[in-house]
Parts: C-alpha cells; structure tokens; sequence
C-alpha cells in the first residue's frame, strides 16, 4: 500500500502575478456584482467543458476579500446548488470598471470547485477523509492518475506501476491555491509494460496488465 500527496496548485496568487501593491480585507459583496455574476459563469463554463452541462446558481457568498491593485481584484469563496450536491468554489476576480472590453473582468485563479466543504475547508482546512469510491469526479480521478505517475517516474523499477484494487483508497482535499488532494491506501501493482523513452504521462497505463 502506498500514500500519496500531491500538490495540485493551478495558479500563483494573483498578487504575485500581476506585481501589484494592496492589502487584502475582507468586505461584503452583493451577489448582483459584476465580478460575482462573472464569477458564476466563469464556474458554469469551467463544469460544461468538462462535461457536465448542469447549471449552477449562485446559493452563497460564504466569503470575499478585496485587494485594491489596478481596478480590484477579489478573493470569492461561493457556494453553488443545481447539481445533486452543492458545489463549493473559490475564485479570483480581476476587476477594472473603467475598462469596457474582455479585460474589464479576468479570473486570475481558479475556479476551483469541490462537493460539500465545510467553511473549515474554504479557509484552507483538510477535510475528513473520503472514499474514492467506484465512479471518483473527474477531478479526482485525473489527480490520483497523476500521482501515480509521479511516483512511476520517481521510481528506477524496469517496469511500470499500475493500480490495484482500490475499493479501499481514500483521499482528504484542501483548498490551497487550488486544490491538494492526498490519497491512502493506494495500491500499486508491477505491469508488463517495460518503461521506455516515455515518460508515465506519455504511456496509457490502462493497456498495462498486472503481471505479479
């Protein structure tokens, strides 16, 4: 059995992006702003492209920190319903409201959604931990693939890892700047699949068999 952490970060902050000046503080924002309607849609769009259509509508703002820079730029922790479950997502909002082109409004970071966070993981907790279950978010799946290709590549075994039964693999999330998952109980098989020139993320892992 292995455990695995990986450090999923999808963007710098946007402090240190974009090289500007200002403190954050937190404000209260209406779920009519601009920067907040974008935000939403920016979040709809980001679940459409990944294949589910589903629309999202704006429960909650559970918290928003301003930073006053060239325009503002806010920090949006949301809730969103409309799925089976509620979505719980941060994101960055560049706003300039002198501007009346596509840079009037820029997401810096994010979105960055996860399925039922306590205000305890909005603010940078880790959650208990979750089973992976048999049909994981795409997310998640996509994360544990990584990792395991991560340790494939760290590894000097003539032979690529692949998978095992994971009917007992956990995880636990916490929202950084952008989400950590960290897997346990991960198990990992030898394959038949020789390690080439490729690295793991250029090899198909799923047409390696177990071979002991």
């Amino acid at each position: 059995m292995t455990t695995l952490l990986l450090l999923s970060i999808l963007a710098a902050l946007a402090s240190a992006q974009l090289g500007l000046p200002g403190g954050k503080v937190t404000v209260t924002v209406e779920p009519t702003a601009e920067p907040v309607v974008f935000a939403v849609q920016a979040i709809n769009n980001q679940f459409k492209t990944n294949g589910d259509a589903t629309p999202r509508e704006l429960a909650e703002i559970i918290s928003a920190q301003s930073q006053v820079v060239a325009g503002q730029l806010l920090y949006l922790n949301l809730r969103l319903t409309g799925a089976q479950s509620d979505d719980y997502c941060k994101v960055d909002v560049w706003f300039r409201a002198w501007l009346h082109d596509a840079d009037r409004l820029i997401i810096t970071n994010g979105p960055t959604c996860a399925k039922s966070l306590s205000r305890r993981q909005m603010a940078g907790g880790i959650s208990d931990p979750i089973a992976l279950g048999t049909n994981p978010a795409k997310e998640v799946a996509d994360a544990l693939s990584f990792a395991v290709c991560a340790v494939n590549d760290a590894s000097n075994d003539m032979f690529f890892s692949v998978l095992g039964d994971t009917s007992s693999v956990t995880y636990t999330q916490q929202v950084t700047a952008g989400m950590t998952y960290r897997f346990h109980k991960v198990p990992l098989q030898t394959s038949s699949c020789r390690k080439q020139v490729n690295s793991c993320q250029q090899t198909d892992l799923s047409t390696c068999a177990v071979c002991c």
